[in-house]
């Protein structure tokens, strides 16, 4: 058993020194909105949402282990509002939004084909401030905004995009990224304040799911072995 799992290890590292493997540094940054999800948001239907804008920017290290798949490591900072309409009593409208700045650490895989890409994998967030508005109203709790949402959320990522121009080892690439929060935003602290509604009714989840248009420019280096053509398609895409 154990020489044919070092004969398999022999074939994988031949087959990816064949491929010519390489690195590739970049910067990326990207604007867009998101969506706060709570079931007693549909349910009651007592807040209304309001898209806000949101933006992201960061680095990215990847590792191309043949020309077509890739995996990368991104460090991004990232900020996301979410805004709501709603009526404490009869013909009185009131508008609160919460904006939560966070560090976000990306582990993606990479598919590139024909000048598209798609990538997928895991994100964690560290939050890093948490903003609250209410029409000049006070936080209507003796805790923070900080304290009522979770410090660290787990989320799943997915892009799709093109190259739009570039040399063979440099390339601006545009896409859309989709990030799904899949742990709950609010904290205990927050729960039991029923975040976003911070009534004593019993509190469901509350997830967020962001939607944004990113720029990235990437350059290529550390080839583990000379490239013979070094060729990417170019496309535009958007």
């Amino acid at each position: 058993m154990k020489r044919l799992t070092t004969i398999l290890i022999l074939l994988l590292l031949t087959s990816v020194l064949k491929a010519q493997p390489w690195f590739d540094i970049g910067i990326k940054g990207g604007i867009g909105s998101s969506f706060m999800y709570n079931k007693q948001i549909f349910d009651k239907q007592t807040l209304t949402h309001q898209f806000k804008p949101g933006y992201g920017y960061g680095a990215k290290l990847g590792f191309n282990f043949i020309q077509e798949h890739q995996i990368t490591f991104d460090i991004m900072q990232s900020s996301f509002s979410q805004g709501f309409i709603y009526y404490p009593e009869a013909g009185l409208e009131r508008n609160r939004e919460y904006t939560i700045q966070s560090r976000d650490l990306l582990l993606m895989y990479r598919s590139n084909r024909k000048g598209t890409y798609f990538e997928v994998g895991p994100q964690w967030s560290t939050v890093t401030k948490v903003d609250f508005s209410d029409n000049n109203i006070a936080f209507p709790s003796t805790s923070t905004p900080s304290d009522i949402i979770n410090k660290s959320l787990f989320s799943i990522a997915l892009g799709f995009g093109g190259y739009v121009f570039g040399t063979d080892n440099f390339g601006i690439t545009t896409g859309i990224r989709l990030n799904y929060t899949l742990s709950d935003i609010a904290s205990d602290e927050g729960r039991e304040l029923n975040f976003p509604f911070l009534d004593s009714a019993e509190p469901d989840a509350t997830r967020n799911l962001g939607v944004m248009f990113v720029v990235e420019m990437n350059y290529d280096f550390g080839y583990l072995v000379s490239s013979s053509c070094g060729q990417r398609t170019k496309l535009f895409v958007f």
